[in-house]
């Protein structure tokens, strides 16, 4: 049982099995591993990972087979428990990746091929304290037959006959407590290691596949949404120069239905035709380290906005960004102006229920330098320059495309909120970011003035497109290069994270 003890734990056998004997009676876990290796205690969980899905491979075969492995609660989940007896230093600048609290905290794990080198990161810096022990067993969940990555019913000749006996999802597992705060904290006896239970991972997998065309261990870690087309075109003209550099740190392209492209194979892009029959159709320009930079266009609205970021929380991005066009409503605004929210009023509605429109939601400093340096070095705007084409104030997100119908609603509420600006998902994106600890930033280009008759009508709109579209696009995507070169946790800033919160980013 007690494995990877190089490290010196000044622990007794007795107190070690103390801790294994509380994780089994709380966390009803079985065939317990200890371990202070991070290394080793992954090496388990993906062992243990593998067996499990192996082992319903062979039991859809037979019915008897189903029943046997329900009665002797295989084909489940792997579980992993940190316990820690000393804490981080309260001069600790990093908010995630410590033991905030002494004790015990546990997770189920899914997928450990496309989190390994997550697990692993957050596994290493807890390792560093003293007196730490990884736990790793297998839970009392079973995994889901559909939440696999692999179909396994494939072979299987009546599926009818094992209908009933088939691991299916349970709802109640598919919840975003943790992330809520909805958990009664202090009486936990084992505290959540992380924010998300293995199956609601695993349901978010499954619905990224099926929104965006291509499989989730293709995201990158610095995420574009957007609403248009144009802005996809320029992103696979952006790749395939980037592909050409063989100093970039770029080796491939990925698009719907995966299809994965290499530098010498970008002529047999389909890039037209293989996102239409998707709803959010996502692309991929890949970095090896997974640090690349991921695009999806995700259409039209707070409902969308809201859809994609519930599922690529999972993933754990260092960044996702709104790459979208707003309305203009001051008079010294010129299309093409740009505009970066530092306040946020929520007339979208998707979210009032899991964020209380009484919380606030921050701007986070950093991210905004970054974005008006971008700015800046896209489009050479000196000093005087910069404050006048980039507008810095609150943003209105609203629900309703056909706002300008209810102007005379509205105007009191945007001149009581100081508003510069009106839109559909930067609000929604912003809160979601807050709500899941993803860091968060909207890139708006004003690409109307409503109030001083600048509608966004075919004629104007095609002028927009043709003029400004691709500064925009420039600006976002050196951004998201910027990004990348800053060390991960000071990205993941403490204002996304509360007082009370789990181990893992």
């Amino acid at each position: 049982m007690l494995l990877g003890m190089e490290q010196a734990i000044e622990l007794s056998a007795s107190d070690i099995s103390k801790v294994v004997d509380t994780f089994v009676q709380e966390a009803g876990v079985k065939d317990v591993q200890v371990f202070t290796c991070p290394l080793q205690a992954f090496a388990c969980l993906e062992a243990y990972y593998e067996e499990s899905v192996g082992k319903l491979r062979q039991a859809v075969l037979s019915p008897l087979k189903l029943q046997l492995l329900s009665q002797e609660k295989e084909g489940v989940y792997p579980y992993l428990g940190v316990w820690g007896k000393t804490l981080g230093s309260s001069e600790t600048v990093k908010s995630f990746g410590i033991l905030r609290e002494k004790g015990f905290h546990g997770i189920t794990v899914t997928r450990p091929d496309i989190f390994k080198s997550y697990l692993l990161q957050q596994m290493e810096s807890i390792a560093m304290y003293d007196q730490v022990l990884f736990i790793v067993a297998k839970s009392s969940k079973p995994i889901p037959v559909y939440f696999l990555k692999e179909d396994i019913l494939a072979g299987v000749q009546d599926v009818a006959d094992i209908q009933s006996l088939l691991p299916l999802p349970c709802l109640r597992s598919i919840d975003d407590e943790i992330v809520d705060g909805k958990m009664d904290w202090h009486h936990l006896p084992i505290k959540p290691l992380a924010y998300f239970q293995a199956e609601r991972i695993d349901y978010s997998l499954g619905r990224i596949a099926h929104y965006c065309g291509t499989q989730p261990q293709h995201f990158q870690r610095f995420i574009v949404l957007t609403n248009y087309h144009r802005y996809t075109d320029l992103f696979f003209q952006y790749a395939q120069q980037a592909l050409q550099d063989p100093d970039s740190g770029y080796t491939c392209w990925v698009e719907p239905q995966d299809r994965v492209l290499g530098p010498q194979e970008l002529s047999q892009s389909l890039l037209q035709e293989s996102g239409i029959h998707f709803q959010m159709p996502a692309y991929h320009l890949v970095r090896p380290d997974g640090n690349g930079i991921s695009l999806v266009n995700i259409g039209v609205g707070p409902s969308n906005a809201r859809t994609i970021t519930d599922h690529l929380a999972v993933l754990r991005p260092h960044c996702w960004l709104m790459m979208g066009h707003c309305a203009g409503l001051r008079h010294s605004q010129v299309l093409g102006d740009y505009v970066l929210a530092n306040g946020y009023m929520r007339q979208d509605h998707v979210l009032d229920n899991e964020m209380p429109l009484n919380v606030p939601i921050p701007s986070l400093l950093l991210i905004h330098e970054v974005l008006k340096q971008a700015i800046g070095d896209v489009c050479g705007f000196d000093e005087q320059a910069m404050p006048r084409r980039v507008r810095m104030g609150t943003v209105l997100s609203v629900a309703n495309r056909n706002w300008e119908l209810s102007v005379k609603a509205m105007e009191t509420l945007l001149v009581l909120g100081r508003a510069v600006a009106v839109d559909m998902e930067t609000t929604t994106i912003a809160v979601n970011g807050l709500r899941y600890r993803v860091p968060y930033a909207a890139l708006l280009c004003v690409s109307d003035r409503p109030f001083h008759g600048e509608l966004k009508l075919e004629r104007l709109a095609k002028n927009f497109y043709r003029q400004r579209v691709r500064q925009h696009f420039d600006v976002g995507i050196r951004a998201m290069e910027m990004l990348r070169h800053i060390d991960p946790d000071v990205l993941h800033s403490p204002e996304l994270r509360g007082f009370q919160d789990v181990s893992f980013r």
